[in-house]
């Protein structure tokens, strides 16, 4: 989406997930959405475009992901090579790689020297580009070579203070809505939805400050968790996280296994208010996923904000 704000022009996408091509095209509107594993895709039949933005599954390599299924002990790993191959069919001007920090690009990166791309290799924080967010991942970049030459000590993306989130989440319902899409004040809202919480864990929410986990909180002796909660020193520290209403959140990979906190209400935040976290635009529908996989897919995403500066920061690279 941030590509297409920044003019570009989306021909096709490769979603492995149903549901997930079906809510990428009807938001994004490429010319096709493939619904296939990337790794059955011919793209002999896509040479003349100009660029490959990729987002190869992070599981393989995420600390979120348990060490006994890491690495190539996961069905997904190597699947970050399928650039390569579309890189050699297709022949683009440019290419993006997008990762977790923990997986490492020296293979890519070589492999696309070995092809004549200059190349461009850092972990960029999100926060530092206008989103409320402190995710960061890699951004892998190349350039075609005799197209594009100078371009990676061209490009330059502008840094930008991050909005307040509780700036962000005005105006929309203070509670949940209990059908989706509802209606506010005249306006339609999508996806404002979220899960309920049992009663033993609803007691603990108003402990929690803003900034804190619950663990957190316990450690920092604001709250003595341990009569709610067996093990707390075992709770990881975005468990029962409130996102403070002024700073930039920190990257919560499950929102509703961790039960992310509203900075005001007592109550997990919705889609709609994550989304706003993000900076997706209210229009962005995630329908037909289920309340768990509209969280999943919002996480798993870049935040467009900062995907429009890079792809205007690869606009004023390229000599057009």
């Amino acid at each position: 989406m941030g590509f297409k704000k920044a003019g570009f022009s989306i021909t096709t996408a490769v979603e492995l997930d149903g549901k997930r091509a079906v809510v990428y095209k009807r938001n994004i509107s490429p010319r096709e959405v493939i619904n296939t594993d990337v790794r059955e895709v011919d793209f002999s039949g896509y040479r003349g475009v100009d660029g490959i933005i990729a987002g190869p599954p992070c599981q393989p390599y995420s600390r979120a992901t348990p060490t006994s299924r890491r690495g190539d002990r996961h069905p997904y790993y190597g699947l970050d090579l399928e650039v390569i191959r579309a890189v050699r069919q297709v022949n683009p001007r440019f290419v993006v790689v997008e990762e977790v920090p923990a997986w490492r690009p020296n293979i890519i990166i070589n492999e696309l020297q070995k092809l004549g791309y200059s190349t461009h290799a850092g972990v960029y924080d999100m926060s530092i580009y206008g989103a409320p967010i402190r995710r960061r991942r890699w951004i892998a970049l190349a350039f075609k070579p005799g197209h594009a030459d100078g371009a990676v000590a061209r490009l330059s993306i502008p840094a930008e203070p991050p909005p307040r989130p509780i700036d962000l989440l005005g105006g929309l319902p203070p509670e949940p809505c209990g059908e989706d899409p509802c209606t506010h004040n005249g306006t339609i809202i999508y996806n404002h939805v979220n899960y309920s919480i049992n009663s033993k864990i609803r007691e603990l929410i108003p402990k929690i400050p803003p900034g804190h986990s619950l663990a957190t909180a316990h450690r920092a002796g604001l709250i003595d968790a341990s009569k709610y909660v067996k093990d707390i020193n075992k709770k990881h520290s975005y468990w029962l996280y409130r996102i403070h209403p002024t700073k930039p959140m920190p990257t919560v990979p499950h929102p509703r296994r961790s039960m992310l906190l509203h900075p005001i209400h007592d109550r997990m935040v919705t889609v709609r208010e994550l989304a706003r976290l993000y900076t997706y635009p209210d229009w962005f529908d995630f329908r037909p996923l289920s309340v768990d996989g509209m969280y999943r897919a919002i996480t798993d995403s870049v935040p467009p904000k900062f995907a429009k500066k890079l792809a205007e920061a690869i606009l004023r690279a390229l000599p057009w």
